[in-house]
């Protein structure tokens, strides 16, 4: 009887591990599913969706203190502030949605992806969950957006976190926007597997290990996506050329934090010191070997020094 209870307990854990891996090659959407779901929860962040008049949203949120709302970049969505997400959410209420047009919040129903309009509907969703006053923080194309949300409504803002805001016109030409002018093709809209693993060098210093199965998951979404992103492109590049951030954002006074990675390859890191410039109360923070997501390569760095411009470190 003893030996057939040992035996139990040698085969059992074997038939689950056989299992697990059975699920991670034949079944990768599934396994992608369960270690976004396992991030989520080392960070605290628990998935919701909120319907605003005809948008729905899905969002992250998780924590406890003020509100702190990130919005992510061009082509990314709410899962890029997971890994940072269990560094904040000791600190704050984060609230981190999908975009309109991104992730799994729907497309706009009126076809306009501006920078401007999109935030609108985050003011229009932050109102809904009943958040009127909050810290606002956004990556790239979401720090773009966050710098113009906070321009028209700064009675709402607490303090603002920029990490590489996009719409920065008077910054230095940076790789991307050099392949641009001569001709090349967007480095962060990919049609295949090999396009996505280009995209990937693009965007990190050190671009993070991704399984073989999960990434055929993430190179079938950004595939799919494709088109949308393309539209959403075209229009957010009109409103660096009507509105560039650092005429959007001159004179405004809330506490902002810039922060960029020294190996930026997508926008320049000069776009910090422009920014600071004109802004009277915003600060700097040059991250040496990150690229363009600091938030994902450096989580504990890039939270450290956001908490420790509030004063909470």
């Amino acid at each position: 009887m003893a030996l057939k209870v040992k035996r139990l307990f040698i085969v059992l854990p074997v038939l689950f591990f056989l299992g697990l891996v059975g699920i991670y090659y034949l079944f990768p959407e599934a396994a992608f599913d369960l270690v976004i779901r396992a991030e989520r929860g080392v960070g605290g962040l628990a998935h919701n969706t909120a319907d605003v008049g005809e948008l729905h949203f899905a969002y992250l949120e998780g924590g406890r203190g003020e509100p702190l709302v990130l919005l992510h970049g061009f082509g990314a969505n709410k899962d890029n502030w997971t890994r940072i997400g269990r560094h904040l959410t000791p600190h704050f209420r984060v609230i981190a949605p999908d975009l309109v047009g991104f992730g799994e919040s729907g497309p706009a129903p009126d076809g306009d992806y501006s920078i401007r309009k999109q935030a609108e509907r985050v003011r229009d969703f932050v109102m809904a969950l009943g958040v009127e006053s909050f810290h606002l923080g956004g990556s790239s194309m979401g720090g773009y957006i966050a710098g113009v949300y906070a321009a028209a409504y700064p009675q709402e803002v607490k303090s603002l976190l920029l990490i590489a805001p996009g719409g920065v016109a008077a910054a230095e030409p940076s790789e991307m926007h050099r392949r641009l002018q001569a001709g090349e093709a967007i480095p962060l809209v990919a049609a295949n597997a090999a396009e996505y693993d280009r995209l990937l060098d693009f965007a990190f210093a050190e671009r993070p290990f991704i399984p073989g199965p999960m990434k055929r998951v993430l190179v079938k979404e950004t595939v799919a996506h494709r088109p949308r992103n393309l539209r959403i492109w075209n229009q957010m590049n009109r409103a660096l050329e009507d509105a560039p951030l650092e005429k959007t954002v001159k004179g405004l006074a809330v506490p902002t934090l810039i922060v960029w990675g020294a190996q930026d390859r997508v926008l320049h890191v000069s776009g910090g010191g422009v920014l600071a410039a004109v802004m009277p109360n915003a600060r700097t923070a040059v991250m040496p070997a990150v690229g363009h997501l600091p938030m994902i390569e450096k989580p504990g760095e890039t939270a450290g020094l956001y908490l420790k411009f509030r004063g909470l470190e």
